[in-house]
């Protein structure tokens, strides 16, 4: 699964005054290693020594030095084995490794020693990539628990609420997380899911417009930026006139020249002209997806229906199966496209459907498309 970008919470202690300067998160963290590294020197109890190296592993963190991280806070453990904020940070660490595995476990690891806000809400993080909607939901509980004023734990709490498919009360948290810290893009970004789901298409774009207002997000990440863009795009595919959607996704591509968004609403265009063969060679990122991009069921839509316009039908059945996987309500659709071509699914689930497509696709071969 595609690793978003969040910023993963970890409140550190308090610190004595001889260790303030070792604790300037706004400080080069170059020379905030250094400074730790003095601290550590001059520390005169475990606790302290263990804030000093705890601090400089989280340093070594924001500069990328994520081995060098590990074992600098795997040395802080040493001295204080049952430090929640040490085992918080190092699953950090495993978290920007891409080792979500390990971060769940120091997580855990955290919570063995202390019911610690950071460690439920990072540790509902996790549980998210892995798409474990309800455990996510409890930890978010647990961390609002503690803090309900805490932006962070409402907006993870909108997301495994949206995995729950229970998006309408995902948008209560999002917007908590707004009120509580103004400018919060992924809160903006997560709300368009939720409302991406419910089929409210036009708010979709009006909280992107708001979103995307100068202003409004003060530090913006463009990474979110695009990809707040491109749920606009397919909200307004949803009502706008064809003209404007390409309009929109021209320029969209202009901005970001590998849009899968943008590039499956050519594609699309192309494939309802007729002209197949352009539309194949448009969509070609969107099989290649060289970045790794997060892949949205109606990329895989356009995929199938030029894969059965040209013939290849166990590509089109992949890629109906991948859009349906990504995209369940999609299911209905082709149920009752299905049912037009006289292969009644026994039911509107995606099994049920894939079964009736099996059946389509091996009588009609490229007769069986399941054409908007």
């Amino acid at each position: 699964m595609h690793r978003l970008l969040f910023v993963l919470a970890t409140l550190a202690p308090a610190a004595p005054a001889w260790a303030q300067s070792c604790l300037d998160r706004n400080s080069d963290p170059e020379a905030q290693v250094t400074l730790c590294d003095q601290a550590f020197q001059a520390a005169a109890t475990p606790e302290d020594a263990s804030l000093a190296l705890a601090y400089k592993g989280e340093a070594q963190r924001m500069l990328g030095q994520y081995d060098e991280a590990a074992a600098t806070l795997q040395q802080a453990l040493g001295y204080t084995p049952a430090n929640a904020w040490v085992w918080v940070e190092l699953g950090n660490v495993r978290y920007d490794q891409g080792d979500t595995a390990g971060a769940l476990a120091h997580y855990s690891a955290a919570l063995a020693t202390e019911d610690y806000i950071s460690a439920w809400a990072n540790r509902a993080e996790t549980w998210w990539q892995f798409r474990e909607g309800q455990r996510c939901s409890d930890d978010a509980d647990n961390a609002l628990r503690l803090d309900p004023q805490y932006a962070y734990a409402n907006e993870i709490k909108g997301r495994c609420l949206i995995d729950l498919d229970r998006a309408d009360e995902a948008l209560a948290y999002f917007d908590t997380a707004i009120a509580l810290a103004p400018g919060y893009q992924n809160a903006y970004r997560n709300k368009l899911a939720a409302l991406s789901a419910l089929g409210r298409h036009e708010e979709v774009v009006a909280v992107a417009d708001e979103a995307l207002r100068p202003g409004v997000v003060t530090d913006p990440n463009p990474a979110i930026e695009e990809d707040i863009l491109a749920r606009r795009l397919l909200a307004l595919g949803e009502y706008a006139p064809p003209a404007t959607v390409a309009a929109e996704a021209e320029a969209l591509l202009k901005r970001y020249p590998q849009n899968l968004a943008a590039v499956n609403v050519q594609g699309a265009a192309l494939l309802a002209d007729g002209k197949v063969d352009e539309a194949d060679k448009v969509t070609q990122v969107l099989r290649l997806n060289p970045g790794g991009a997060r892949m949205e069921g109606v990329y895989h839509d356009t995929l199938a229906r030029i894969d059965a316009t040209l013939g290849r039908m166990e590509e089109a059945f992949a890629n109906y199966k991948a859009a349906m996987d990504l995209d369940p309500a999609l299911s209905r659709t082709y149920a009752r496209k299905l049912s037009e071509l006289g292969f009644l699914p026994l039911s509107n689930a995606p099994s049920g459907v894939l079964t009736a497509l099996r059946r389509c696709i091996d009588v009609k071969k490229t007769a069986c498309v399941m054409a908007k």
